[in-house]
């Protein structure tokens, strides 16, 4: 099993989840253990890989997706899609990142220089 998301609130995750479904994703909502305060965390998840990169495109990038939706949920997957934005943009202009890529342009450009 996959997982695409984990919630704390039930009604949330089974919505989502019958959107999801609504849009052709075979989905479903378990309870996947207690948050670190000890409320219950509920998991949308996905049988097949397949399915995974299905469901992570609708609710990562798909603009009809997030309109088919009530705004309560939507303004949720607004939050989700922020916060994964943010989390691909700092590992970007992490510091080993921006180390490797000066290497790589020192590279290129003493390549460039000297006709390598």
């Amino acid at each position: 099993m996959y997982t695409l998301l984990d919630f704390k609130d039930k009604n949330l995750a089974a919505y989502l989840n019958s959107a999801l479904r609504r849009h052709g994703l075979d989905s479903y909502v378990f309870p996947s253990g207690f948050g670190p305060e000890g409320e219950e965390i509920f998991s949308i998840s996905c049988l097949q890989p397949s399915e995974l990169k299905q469901g992570r495109y609708l609710i990562y990038s798909s603009r009809y997706f997030l309109n088919d939706i009530a705004p309560e949920a939507a303004s949720e997957l607004r939050e989700i899609r922020n916060k994964h934005t943010q989390g691909i943009l700092k590992l970007l202009t992490s510091k080993p990142a921006i180390i490797a890529s000066a290497l790589a342009m020192t590279a290129a450009a003493l390549g460039y220089i000297f006709d390598l």
